[in-house]
């Protein structure tokens, strides 16, 4: 077994990340496994880290925190043949809700001792590495605004408060969507292209998708109704959309999406670039460890 080589994001999940991976040091030690861990200080200091990493000949690094970190470190992991492992320690940890990686910090160092390696496809929009989930329209407006709540308040309550804003606010996109040769015309609140199926904490989004299928699976909603709109929320959020009609489906390797608006993507929860946005599959892209059946 290569060392364990962690890079940390104390910070994340409110501090979670710190306290959750002492555990994990402790258990470690207790199995005899050799590791060593580093420390992220600021945003984006885990991408500086891994490349250190790769520098220095490591052959199996693990983010420990939530889908940013995760995000950071498996940009710079993309056909190195580096291992990755995660210990989803973070907020939302939407990535390790259809990856499998245990957020039990006993479960999760089994896994990084007796897991088994996966490769796990990503992608790219524009210029942005994502590893979960890419788009722009309705989520991103909702990450805006949450933005302005986090200053006062804790928790999910910024979350909140931020889709009540953005529904007060719903922008109708005009969307020409082109892949796999043919060029399609919508108005829509919602573009997301789906490596994995989760983004926001946990709303199923895009249930279809599988992370090693070699496509991405996309989504457009399609204009609707406030209220209408409102009303499949609910759907959206536990994955029961996909039979309603303004909700348009399709799988792909590439695509691009032009829209009149201006619109700023979300990657992995992260926002970056903007539209036009071209996407492109990186298949395989990653060695996961995973659980062991997984």
């Amino acid at each position: 077994m290569d060392k364990l080589y962690f890079i940390v994001n104390p910070v994340s999940g409110s501090g979670r990340g710190r306290r959750d991976f002492a555990r994990v040091e402790a258990l470690l030690r207790e199995r005899g496994a050799a590791y060593e861990a580093v420390y992220s200080e600021y945003p984006g200091h885990a991408v500086a880290l891994a490349r250190a990493a790769v520098e220095a000949g490591e052959r199996c690094v693990i983010a420990v925190g939530g889908d940013g970190t995760v995000n950071e470190v498996a940009s710079v992991l993309v056909n190195t043949g580096v291992v990755m492992g995660v210990l989803p320690f973070g907020t939302g940890n939407d990535l390790a809700r259809v990856a499998g990686f245990p957020e039990d910090p006993e479960a999760a160092v089994d896994t990084l001792l007796a897991g088994r390696t996966r490769r796990m496809d990503a992608g790219m929009a524009n210029d942005r590495f994502f590893l979960n989930v890419s788009g722009f329209g309705f989520d991103v407006d909702v990450l805006v605004n949450t933005e302005r709540y986090k200053e006062k308040y804790n928790g999910m309550l910024p979350y909140l408060l931020g889709i009540v804003r953005t529904l007060s606010h719903l922008r109708r996109l005009h969307l020409t969507v082109t892949h796999d040769g043919v060029s399609e015309s919508f108005i829509g609140v919602l573009v997301t292209v789906g490596n994995g199926q989760y983004f926001g904490g946990g709303m199923h989004a895009v249930p279809l998708a599988d992370l090693y299928d070699g496509l991405f699976d996309v989504l457009v909603i399609k204009d609707l109704s406030l209220l209408r709109f409102i009303s499949l929320l609910p759907c959206f959020i536990k994955g029961k959309h996909m039979r309603n009609p303004v909700v348009h489906h399709f799988r792909t390797t590439e695509l691009s999406v032009e829209c009149e608006e201006p619109c700023i993507l979300n990657l992995d929860g992260e926002l970056g670039s903007a539209t036009p946005a071209s996407f492109r599959l990186l298949p395989g892209a990653i060695p996961m460890l995973v659980p062991d059946g997984e």
